[in-house]
């Protein structure tokens, strides 16, 4: 259910900082839209972010309202409304507000149905829908840690001249070099693994000594969207993975649906495993 209708509208020339919002209607139990930000948006922490919803498509529509609670330092909302209105005979259009210490900030409008057409939208939710039935008999089920990309640099490691991190196990920022690293955990992130492959050599560059770098590769569903550098968290076991490369195995007009991931797995000293996945936690003690 929709409330409290915005009626303060972001001024024409007001500045974008969002870099990208993806609307994916895919996934049974509502719409999920995620976001990011410009890697030049450094305003302080916390962020709000407050999904919202109209059918006008324009920034300076009157009808924009508020879908669900505030969410803080979030990368993606879902909209459990999706069956109160048809794509077919309504327009609908998503919009992300952003609000921090500094000011309110807008996204541009989304159309819900993106690019693709009614047809494709429903060939691409059965695809969809034929792959996650596949996922949950033969895959691995996880969690998704997407990695912070934009933001205030991290005040405990970076080196203010070069923005690079001094320290990969910083516990402030996870080593990610931005503060607090990583978005809150995503669930229900299914990665169906081919076997592992090793391989041991001399370091070139003479600084490694013999190394033997492991590599698995997983074909994941791209909603949300992975990206490199992500981490792949295994629910039963917290084996933790990084995202290397990511190469799509299927797309209908341009819109990723299937990929094919390489991951590294993280090894037991990395910084990454010591960050919590109440999720995670949660599950453990219905265990018990």
């Amino acid at each position: 259910m929709y409330n409290n209708c915005e009626t303060d509208q972001c001024p024409p020339s007001c500045e974008n900082v969002f870099d990208m919002v993806h609307v994916s209607y895919l996934i049974r139990g509502g719409t999920h839209v995620m976001w990011s930000l410009l890697p030049t948006f450094v305003d302080p922490t916390p962020w709000t972010f407050q999904l919202q919803v109209g059918h006008g498509g324009t920034s300076t529509a009157d009808d924009w309202e508020n879908v669900g609670l505030p969410l803080v330092n979030a990368c993606y909302a879902i909209d459990p409304g999706q069956d109160t209105y048809s794509v077919i005979t309504l327009p609908i259009y998503y919009r992300v507000k952003l609000t921090t210490s500094v000011g309110v900030y807008y996204s541009d409008p989304v159309a819900k149905a993106g690019i693709l057409s009614v047809r494709d939208w429903r060939i691409a939710k059965e695809i969809v829908r034929k792959e996650k039935l596949r996922f949950k008999h033969i895959s691995q089920d996880g969690y998704l840690l997407k990695r912070r990309v934009m933001g205030a640099n991290c005040p405990v490691c970076s080196d203010f001249q070069t923005l690079e991190t001094l320290d990969p196990y910083c516990p402030q920022c996870w080593g990610t070099g931005k503060e607090c690293g990583y978005f809150y955990p995503v669930g229900c992130i299914w990665a169906d693994f081919s076997p592992q492959s090793q391989n041991m050599n001399i370091d070139d560059q003479g600084m490694r000594g013999t190394v033997q770098d492991i590599k698995v590769s997983a074909r994941m569903l791209m909603l949300p969207l992975i990206g490199e550098q992500d981490v792949w968290v295994n629910r039963k076991t917290d084996d933790r993975y990084y995202i290397q490369s990511i190469q799509h195995t299927a797309e209908i007009r341009g819109v990723p649906l299937i990929a094919n991931v390489v991951l590294r797995p993280a090894p037991f000293s990395d910084i990454v495993y010591k960050i919590a996945i109440p999720q995670q936690d949660d599950w453990l003690q219905s265990l018990t």
